[in-house]
């Protein structure tokens, strides 16, 4: 593999192990908030705010599991076509199934940018999120949740890491697939 190449899988192999922690100190979270929602239950004294908050550490959960899973080439699939074709075949399956993936996180980041409009917050309005609101119209940075209290951007921040690790994720998958096409026709 060439240097930039294999750079590239080491860092996302790096990043998924990473994922792969965040996910499971997730995982953990979850279980100590329920854990403490059974507890409080049973003693009359219920906290409402930790259904809103395990819903919310559990899509953060999966979306770090869902990055790395793309990484590992592991993700959910339905594999009887690819089970029918030549070996040959299947190679071509796997990059087409790769630049499927680095179009839908491309088009992700281009869909979070217009949402978002990180731009606009920083360069029109210097971060003010209550002045991009009145201008903008778009209350995304100052809408709290329901229970916990806070904004719900902090929530949202997970959907830019996933669509950004992700493509990253598939593009160097992509990178590996046409490397791998390239020295097995030589």
């Amino acid at each position: 593999m060439n240097s930039l190449l294999l750079r590239l899988s080491r860092c996302s192999q790096s990043l998924a192990a990473f994922e792969v922690r965040c996910a499971a100190l997730c995982m953990g979270l979850i279980f100590l908030l329920l854990l403490l929602n059974v507890i409080t239950r049973l003693a009359n004294h219920s906290l409402y705010w930790i259904d809103e908050a395990a819903v919310s550490i559990m899509v953060w959960m999966a979306l770090f599991a869902a990055s790395a899973s793309i990484h590992y080439k592991s993700s959910i699939a339905i594999t009887l076509l690819h089970d029918k074709l030549s070996p040959a075949l299947q190679k071509y399956l796997n990059t087409l199934v790769d630049l499927c993936l680095v179009a839908f996180f491309a088009t992700f980041l281009y869909l979070l940018n217009v949402t978002f409009e990180p731009f606009t917050l920083w360069l029109t309005h210097h971060g003010d999120t209550t002045a991009f609101a009145a201008t903008q119209f778009n209350f995304i940075y100052e809408e709290p949740t329901m229970t916990l209290g806070i904004k719900k951007i902090w929530m949202w921040l997970i959907l830019p890491w996933f669509a950004g690790a992700g493509l990253f994720h598939s593009l160097t998958n992509l990178g590996q697939d046409f490397y791998l096409a390239k020295n097995l026709e030589a």
